[in-house]
């Protein structure tokens, strides 16, 4: 059952992802605590809060907590604060005090609020919108019937916990994945097919970009470093329930040889976090499929799920929450122009594009959507899915910024419209740089790397094909209001045009101007960012008369504009260069 409450205010819960819990054995705690029969629910009461919780840090209050009837806990006392610094945290919450941390007794805020969403989202437990606490479900107590309070999980626990993560839409998605022809799919494969595709939220960071930046590192904790830590919030939400799914037996981990072309020659590496579906796996999903006589397994569906950041993100959530329902209700189909007259009555606007990319959005969380000539049909059934709308629901201006870009891109992926979110997020550079040039290399039909690093430009770019081909030095910045281009940025982009001309490896032993091929003559340099401010042109003007080389500041939104017209053959590499550097 789908329904909807209309709230006036209110907090705002980030539920139905999950990038860090992996110990099923803490999760079975965690659900224990809402069942008052259970064992751990005794010794948090009796044993755990009282020494783990000082009484300034309100011990009694946790305690009458968990002894309300029917067992409703708040988000606070269940998850509990912050303190600064991290090294002086004192147990201060119900969750915190059930999972024992790696050095301490117990865990801090941050990871008990993933044991929360953990649970959540494979539904085990249930929120209320009105008062912002959890309950046991009815299926929670399916999980605590058999609990074991500690060592291995039984088999009946295994058994619940499977059942759980085939009800959960990622999974479902992870597996399928992995299941089409046995494919064997690194984590940053999966995570670029997970998720809603052109925004922040859901980043996946190129893997081609990835393993070119891997050409000439030396450093094997440096390789290392990269392979397994650089990645974006999609490759993490892979990442982590591909070892949920491993742990259960549904899928391995198997390491995968990927490769890629640097200036005419082809590389490999080896990526480590890369995953098969077992025989085990493929039995699973036909079950939660209702293939082969079995019914299909319904799906756990939060309105949180739906948008993960950003200041459109109430506004997405509905948007796509009540696309949901109206598909729900309309089990013969509906088109793109059904949605967007339904979401009109509901006093949400959508354009027929943006309907069409939540479509794709839903199949890449996992929900089971044919596109039948243009009429959409949803063969999952949900389970209770709540939508909790609050008033005064807006657009940002980078959203109708998608909507219109949405309607011209017609040549390139529409996943690239993320990079007009990492470009004001500061947090994210790194993914910003890489997807900035992988939409070159691999849209625009470029040549070149990201590089990045220290005494490193951030990447360059270069044309094999023209009578004089050209070269250009990028350098991208992610700022929340835009680049105003600083001095002493200027400088070091002036000191990387100065070490191309000079070529000196006393200077710069990095060497980093050998990624450029031996016939390129022209060489410019480039900023792109959202949007720039202040006095970043003078700044640009002052690089290009000491060095003598022309250069320029290229928005997000243009580089976009720019690289659909090249993939669509309505500009060249020539035409580029004109347009930008004249």
């Amino acid at each position: 059952m789908i329904s909807v409450v209309h709230m006036d205010s209110g907090r705002s819960r980030t539920f139905g992802w999950v990038q860090d819990p992996s110990n099923f054995r803490s999760l079975c705690d965690v659900v224990a605590i809402f069942d008052r029969n259970s064992r751990k629910n005794r010794e948090l009461v009796s044993v755990l809060l009282p020494r783990l919780v000082l009484p300034t840090d309100g011990r009694d209050e946790l305690i009458t907590a968990m002894s309300t009837v029917p067992l409703k806990i708040k988000y606070a006392h269940l998850v509990g604060t912050s303190f600064k610094p991290r090294s002086t945290s004192r147990c201060n919450g119900i969750v915190q005090a059930t999972v024992k941390g790696q050095r301490r007794d117990f865990i801090g805020d941050w990871p008990a609020d993933n044991f929360v969403r953990w649970a959540h989202c494979l539904g085990f437990i249930s929120y209320d919108y009105a008062d912002d606490t959890f309950a046991i479900t009815e299926f929670g107590r399916t999980l605590t019937r058999g609990y074991t309070d500690g060592g291995e999980l039984n088999d009946y626990e295994k058994r619940i916990l499977t059942d759980a993560l085939l009800s959960y839409p990622p999974a479902i998605r992870i597996l399928s994945l992995l299941n089409a022809e046995n494919a064997h799919l690194t984590k940053f494969e999966i995570g670029r097919q997970l998720g809603f595709i052109g925004e922040g939220g859901f980043g996946s960071m190129p893997q081609n970009v990835l393993v070119r930046s891997l050409v000439g590192i030396e450093s094997a904790r440096e390789k290392n470093e990269m392979k397994n830590n650089w990645e974006g919030a999609s490759d993490k939400y892979a990442r982590m329930i591909a070892v949920w799914l491993e742990k259960l037996g549904l899928v391995r981990e198997v390491a995968k040889r990927v490769t890629t072309t640097v200036g005419g020659e082809e590389y490999a590496d080896s990526i480590g976090q890369a995953f098969m579906i077992t025989a085990q796996g493929m039995t699973a999903l036909n079950r939660a499929l209702g293939r082969s006589r079995h019914p299909r397994i319904a799906k756990n569906v939060c309105f949180e799920m739906l948008a993960t950041k950003g200041s459109d993100r109430e506004y997405l959530r509905a948007r796509r929450a009540f696309t949901i329902k109206f598909l729900s209700e309309s089990r013969r189909g509906v088109t793109a122009e059904n949605v967007v007259d339904y979401l009109a009555s509901q006093e949400i606007s959508a354009t027929k594009e943006a309907v069409e990319d939540d479509m794709q959005g839903f199949i890449n969380i996992g929900l089971s959507i044919d596109n039948n000539n243009g009429s959409f049909v949803l063969r999952d059934l949900l389970n209770d899915f709540v939508i909790p709308i609050r008033t005064g629901l807006s657009r940002s201006e980078t959203e109708n910024l998608k909507d219109e870009l949405r309607v011209t891109m017609t040549n390139i992926p529409h996943d690239y419209l993320s990079l007009l979110d990492l470009a004001y997020d500061s947090t994210q550079n790194r993914l910003f740089e890489m997807k900035t040039l992988q939409l070159l290399t691999e849209e625009c039909g470029y040549s070149g790397t990201h590089l990045g690093g220290g005494r490193k430009p951030d990447g360059i770019i270069y044309t094999s094909a023209l009578a004089e081909n050209y070269g250009v030095i990028i350098d991208t910045k992610a700022y929340s209001g835009g680049y105003n281009l600083p001095i002493s940025q200027a400088d070091e982009m002036q000191r990387y045009v100065q070490e191309n001309q000079r070529r000196d490896i006393h200077e710069n032993p990095n060497k980093w101007w050998e990624n450029f091929d031996e016939d390129v003559v022209q060489f410019y340099f480039m900023f792109v960012s959202g949007h720039f401010r202040g006095q970043y042109q003078v700044q640009i003007d002052r690089i290009a008369h000491i060095t003598n080389t022309k250069g320029a500041a290229v928005k997000i939104k243009e580089l976009l504009v720019i690289a659909n017209g090249i993939k669509g053959a309505i500009q060249t590499h020539s035409d580029v260069e004109e347009i930008i550097f004249a």
